[in-house]
């Protein structure tokens, strides 16, 4: 019986052929001085305060990121602001801000620079390969 169902489950989504349709990306630029832009960013430690960590149910644990307003400054496009309204007595809400990093954005960001830093590790061995051809003459 089992193995009749199973079947039956093939066919059915055999013969729904569901595609997928590509999402077109436009003004595809190539990310330039991402060296620069991630060398401004300063990677932190730090704690949620705890009475705020409650009330806008964040986790109280130590977190590991950036302080929000500084990579704001270094990588805008990375920095949101998020309002997130939490309880203030019965029936009564106040909003508070919390500028949040978009991490998964930043990971283009690392792949650019750590090209670029590959990029200025090959012209420096090719400097020392001249050098020491130089001195040996």
């Amino acid at each position: 019986m089992k193995r009749a169902i199973s079947f039956a489950v093939f066919l059915i989504a055999a013969s729904l052929k569901i595609s997928a349709q590509e999402v077109v990306q436009n003004n595809v630029k190539p990310i330039e001085n991402a060296l620069s832009q991630v060398t401004k960013l300063q990677p932190v430690s730090f704690n949620y305060d705890k009475a705020w960590a409650e009330k806008l149910r964040l986790s109280a644990n130590p977190q590991i990121g950036f302080v929000g307003a500084e990579a704001k400054k270094a990588v805008p496009d990375i920095v949101s602001v998020q309002a997130k309204d939490y309880s203030f007595g019965k029936n009564a809400f106040k909003t508070a801000t919390i500028t949040k990093v978009d991490y998964e954005s930043l990971v283009p960001l690392l792949v650019g620079s750590i090209k670029e830093q590959q990029q200025q590790i090959e012209e420096l061995k090719r400097e020392i390969k001249a050098l020491r051809a130089q001195r040996s003459k």
